[in-house]
């Protein structure tokens, strides 16, 4: 079973605002916080999680060598 995707927003008293993605692997990240990065305004940084670096998993094609 796929692990479920989360966004995890936090607004601090100065008003800067992180978002923390769980269960996305490599670029899916950037993808789903396009927009809400865009509406927020200039991205000033980023850190990359591990998950980032990890492959995305593709589907099996089924087929093998003999």
């Amino acid at each position: 079973m796929a692990e479920r995707a989360q966004l995890e927003i936090t607004i601090g008293p100065d008003g800067v605002v992180r978002v923390k993605t769980h269960g996305l692997k490599g670029q899916a990240c950037l993808a789903e916080t396009r927009d809400l990065e865009t509406a927020l305004g200039r991205v000033r940084s980023r850190e990359k999680t591990r998950e980032f670096y990890v492959q995305e998993e593709k589907g099996r094609t089924g087929v093998r060598n003999r």
